[in-house]
């Protein structure tokens, strides 16, 4: 099976903000931050499976080194991201579905 990912337009601007915000800490920090995420999602491509339900069927999945979590569904062959959500947060700002 060969998965595809989606990301939706609101995962997208929150995938901004964050590397804007971590590029205004530190150079490069926001482009590592997009790698992290990179890894993520060859992670997902290989199991999407790997991670647990945040409310069935959405799951999420955290990125390594950064406070960020994937909220996402699997929809047959397709990985659809919802949000990339800073676990820092409320939890009812989560963007899903």
């Amino acid at each position: 099976m060969q998965y595809k990912i989606e990301v939706r337009p609101l995962a997208v601007i929150e995938i901004l903000e964050a590397f804007d915000w971590y590029e205004q800490q530190r150079e490069n920090l926001g482009i590592e931050f997009l790698h992290k995420l990179d890894v993520f999602y060859s992670n997902l491509l290989r199991n999407p499976y790997t991670y647990s339900y945040y409310d069935k069927p959405v799951r999420e999945g955290k990125i390594n080194r950064f406070p960020y979590t994937v909220v996402y569904e699997v929809v047959e062959f397709i990985i659809v991201v919802y949000s990339v959500f800073m676990s820092k947060q409320s939890p009812d700002k989560k963007r899903a579905i």
